[in-house]
């Protein structure tokens, strides 16, 4: 037999007492009119929300679906009319029933009991009256109706048999079918100030969890101009089906904060903001530094190579720290490789402590950005950790993701790593064509030079440390670095060449700066002084992105602290294809 299609409601619902229409029948009238009937073998069910998905559609029923006591309760006429159950009110028993061609679940309020076809059963919680309308813990219906059903994080996922099929098809053991993901978001607020924090919460679903993209119009933090602003998210599936949904909030003339004011007090770590402020009138921190002796091996120049051949050379014993920055400027494909070789007697072991690569990619301040946060992030989680032994007259290409990467005609690749050898080792960087064995072919490869302003060279006591025990943070401050002046440029040698080599913006250098007494509420921020920078800090455990389009009255806020005073730490490195010099600057935020 087939079950009923189609949703009756019981229009002469009354009160039991009064013969007044029950608040059941206005509800009911109400879900007739806006829930469409589903055809879908999965309906999604929202925890704390009024809100059920099927087909891909996203309709409200009329009241939340709410845990109450680890209980899940749910409107039981808007549910079982939204299953396409027949609901009915007894107004002398004060019964609601939902029923299918088999099976009759009856329900009264105040009661932890309910009725299936005759036979009395108990819930998990008492059913209660909530403005009108009757909930019923979910269970309750699963069990009555025999609904598969999961809980998927804050939502419920029901697969109940459709009353459009014969109960003994085999339609509800089908693999459904692929529905499109539902794009949705909240704010915290429906109206907020100019300068006030938007709150923005993405609750978008998938019946397989799999959303790829997500694409934000009007997704800021936070709006200084007042007005209607219209937020809208669309999101995909793997599948390539889509959602939009879009609202709008109101922003007032009313000011929090102003641009300036919110930067300093709110943007959070990485975010760049204007300041009005004259860093150079800033009084400089006394600059004062030890090292730690690791050596630097930095080939960039030729940055941009127009020929197979040897890039740098060079040997080191000891701790060495890599800083490569190189353009494929051939026209065809290409690869570049660190060459380890052993010229002792004995087998020699390198072990790698950090390393990040970036590229190939055309932008050079992309890769050198990239590299560098990889890098600094290795430094916390040691996943790029390593050990490898070299026989006596043994050449080894290490770091084998380098000579994985094939770059393209105009790509670039950027590295930065330490590693650290118990004997010498004869390092060789080089660029082949892609097809190449680099081992084979580094007998035959040229030396190449310099033929651009762009240094390479061996340079001592690459990690600088600055530990400051002064008190930060009680009037704005700065701490100027990679300058030349207070920050002196490295002087090392050209290994190939035999000639001096001067490191222009130190780049390559590890900053390891301990602040030990910074001020409550103080802002401490990278500015740029030399151009557009892309590059990243460790401030604490924290790796934090900087990008500055090089304009001196902005910066990257770095971090913040709290309500008492704290010790902070930095780590940074210049990065690879950005402008310098820069400096750090800390500010005291000022009472709102």
């Amino acid at each position: 037999m087939k079950l009923q299609k189609a949703i009756l409601l019981t229009a002469s619902i009354l009160l039991a007492s009064s013969g007044a229409p029950s608040a059941f029948a206005e509800t009911a009238q109400t879900e007739s009119a806006s829930l469409a009937v589903p055809n879908a073998t999965i309906t999604v069910l929202y925890l704390n929300s009024n809100r059920i998905q099927s087909n891909g559609t996203m309709q409200t029923l009329s009241s939340s679906t709410i845990v109450k006591k680890g209980v899940t309760y749910v409107s039981l006429r808007s549910l079982a009319g939204f299953l396409n159950y027949k609901i009915t009110y007894d107004a002398t028993t004060k019964i609601v029933s939902a029923a299918t061609d088999s099976i009759e679940a009856r329900y009264r309020v105040h009661t932890k009991t309910f009725d299936v076809n005759g036979s009395q059963k108990t819930m998990s919680g008492e059913a209660y009256e909530d403005k009108g309308v009757l909930m019923v813990p979910l269970t309750s219906l699963t069990a009555a109706f025999a609904i598969p059903y999961k809980l998927d994080g804050d939502r419920i996922n029901l697969s109940p048999v459709s009353p459009n099929t014969d109960s003994g098809s085999s339609t509800d053991t089908e693999i459904p079918p692929n529905e499109p993901p539902t794009a949705y978001f909240r704010t915290d607020k429906e109206q907020y100030r100019i300068g006030e924090p938007v709150a923005i919460y993405d609750e978008s679903t998938d019946d397989e969890n799999a959303i790829t993209s997500r694409e934000w119009v009007n997704n800021e933090p936070v709006f200084f101009e007042a007005g209607i602003v219209e937020i809208k998210l669309t999101v995909k599936d793997k599948h390539g089906l889509s959602s939009t949904y879009t609202k709008q909030i109101e922003v007032t003339s009313e000011v929090l904060y102003s641009r300036e004011e919110y930067g300093k007090r709110i943007a959070p770590p990485g975010s760049s903001i204007a300041i009005n402020e004259m860093v150079l009138s800033f009084d400089a921190l006394p600059y004062t530094y030890t090292t730690e002796p690791y050596i630097l091996f930095r080939t960039s120049g030729p940055e941009s190579v127009n020929q197979e051949g040897i890039l740098y050379r060079d040997t080191i014993s000891g701790p060495t720290r890599l800083m490569a920055h190189h353009k494929n400027s051939l026209n065809t494909k290409a690869r570049f490789y660190l060459i380890a070789t052993n010229r002792n007697d004995t087998a020699v072991s390198i072990q790698i402590e950090s390393a990040g690569l970036a590229g190939p990619s055309p932008h050079p301040e992309v890769t050198g950005r990239m590299a560098g946060a990889r890098y600094l992030q290795s430094t916390l989680t040691g996943n790029e950790r390593s050990n490898q032994q070299i026989e006596p007259g043994q050449s080894v290409a290490i770091f084998p993701q380098l000579g994985a990467a094939v770059a393209a005609p105009g790509d670039i690749i950027s590295m930065n790593a330490d590693l650290t050898s118990d004997g010498p080792i004869e390092y060789t960087m080089l660029m082949v064509r892609a097809d190449q064995d680099p081992i084979a072919a580094m007998p035959s490869l040229p030396n190449l030079n310099p033929n651009e302003a762009i240094v390479r060279g061996t340079f001592a006591d690459s990690t600088r440390v600055f530990t400051y025990d002064g008190i930060i943070g009680q009037k704005p401050e700065r701490l100027p670095l990679t300058d030349n002046a207070r920050d002196r440029f490295q002087e090392g040698m050209d290994g190939i060449l035999n000639t001096v080599a001067i490191n222009s913006g130190n780049y390559g250098v590890l900053y390891k700066i301990t602040l030990n007494h910074v001020s409550p509420n103080t802002l401490i921020a990278f500015n740029p002084r030399g151009g557009r920078y892309f590059g990243s800090a460790r401030v604490n455990q924290q790796v934090v992105d900087i990008k500055s389009s090089g304009s001196q009255q902005s910066a990257t806020v770095l971090y913040r602290t709290k309500d008492q005073e704290e010790k902070v730490e930095i780590w940074l490195s210049p990065a690879s294809g950005s402008n310098l010099p820069f400096a750090l600057f800390f500010m005291p935020i000022s009472e709102k």
